[in-house]
């Protein structure tokens, strides 16, 4: 049966599960593991403030559905990013949320910060990098109101010339023309080239030619940690929150393209989604939680999901 006809089978004969590839292979690879799932969340305090236990309520609600739908959590996290700093970014709405967290954050606890964002950048899985290139490929130049919010956040994170840079040298063809689609092959290079970006590590040699702003052999184009937080908050996590929120993509989980790899792209976006929501919290001056806790919980997560992965 294919996954077509699973949806429409799982809709008509419920309550009887229908279990999808991507979802059996999860299950079977979760036994082999011993029936330990990839996360571990942080020890939070007492506390009777409204918003603070609303925020607790969401990843409560959230955990139930791990270690099946990662994704599922992802949002209750999202909720709580939103719910909890709104009122650090006064009438700035999510999108201020987004774009200016990563800058509280590193004023609030600097090292402990930057070593949470090393962490999560040295552990993007490939998929998460494809997703992003994709997207950011294709928003660049269209009429689309939601693609011109993206390209925008992306013009503000990483430069415009930079971005600019970025779609020419992957997402045009030998004779300039723009890919539209991108190819394959492109969005693998692009995706090749984030997850070096986003690791905050100088290159080892210079790649192609023509293109100086992204070259990352030179410091210079280094991305620096509050634009890496800026990146994880504004491009990867809020993008994916507006495509689930406006129901625009299907389950992850429950397409033909469904695989492990997809379970470990959605488990290191929910860590980023919990790892932000604690520091939301954190500046709120909610559950006692510190950026060194924070850097901890992080580290510990991104060992848990590279063993589980691997």
């Amino acid at each position: 049966m294919n996954t077509q006809d699973q949806r429409i089978a799982a809709h008509n004969n419920w309550p009887t599960k229908e279990e999808f590839k991507a979802e059996r292979a999860f299950r079977e690879h979760l036994k082999a593991k011993g029936d330990n799932p990839p996360f571990k969340t942080t020890a939070l305090s007492q506390g009777n403030d409204r918003t603070y236990q609303m925020c607790v309520g969401h990843f409560v609600d959230g955990l139930e559905a791990l270690p099946y739908r990662p994704d599922y959590f992802f949002d209750h996290c999202f909720k709580v990013i939103d719910a909890s700093a709104k009122p650090l970014f006064n009438k700035q709405g999510i999108k201020g949320i987004v774009q200016g967290l990563g800058g509280k954050l590193l004023s609030a606890s600097l090292q402990d910060w930057q070593a949470t964002v090393d962490a999560l950048g040295s552990h993007i899985p490939l998929m998460t990098c494809r997703y992003v290139a994709k997207r950011m490929l294709l928003v660049h130049g269209s009429a689309d109101d939601l693609d011109k919010q993206l390209e925008a956040r992306v013009e503000k994170c990483m430069h415009k010339a930079v971005y600019d840079e970025f779609v020419k040298k992957f997402g045009t063809d030998a004779s300039g023309a723009k890919l539209n689609p991108p190819t394959d092959s492109a969005i693998e290079k692009a995706a090749s080239f984030l997850k070096l970006y986003l690791s905050g590590t100088p290159a080892s040699m210079s790649r192609g030619s023509g293109f100086a702003r992204l070259n990352l052999k030179d410091p210079k184009n280094v991305p620096t940690h509050h634009q890496r937080i800026e990146f994880f908050l504004s491009i990867l996590l809020f993008t994916m929150r507006n495509e689930r929120s406006h129901g625009g993509v299907l389950s992850p989980f429950r397409t033909s393209k469904g695989t492990l790899e997809r379970y470990e792209s959605y488990y290191f976006a929910m860590l980023c989604a919990y790892v932000f929501s604690l520091g939301a919290l954190s500046l709120r001056g909610f559950g006692s939680v510190s950026g060194r806790s924070i850097a901890n919980c992080t580290t510990a997560n991104v060992a848990l999901q590279k063993a589980f992965f691997s």
